[in-house]
């Protein structure tokens, strides 16, 4: 490698662990003026098969509900019947799947004498 190859290497690295924690939506949230809005939990699912993508989202929007929309950009314009409301259960169920899990092992020492 040359110098410059690793210097841009490192400072690439550099870079990618001086950067913070990122934070981000499939969309926005639209309301009339004057109006706060927030989300403070946002939860995706993603799932592809061949040219077929499903995405599956829960938001914990809070704010006023009078003039409130929330905006996907999509690549299509979707039909009624390609959008869901699904039950928040099997957002639970996604992420109980996704949750770290501590397993403990415990076998006798082959090694010890009898």
């Amino acid at each position: 490698m040359t110098k410059i190859g690793i210097t841009l290497g490192a400072a690439a690295l550099a870079l990618a662990a001086a950067s913070g924690p990122a934070g981000a939506f499939c969309g926005f949230y639209v309301s009339g003026s004057g109006a706060k809005l927030s989300a403070d939990a946002t939860q995706v699912v993603l799932m592809r098969q061949g040219t077929r993508t499903v995405l599956s989202m829960q938001n914990n929007y809070k704010g006023p509900l009078e003039d409130f929309a929330m905006v996907i950009p999509v690549p299509v314009v979707l039909k009624e019947g390609d959008v869901k409301t699904l039950p928040k259960y099997v957002f639970d169920h996604v992420e109980s799947l996704g949750s770290p899990r501590l397993v403990e092992y415990w076998e006798q020492d082959p090694c010890r004498a009898r």
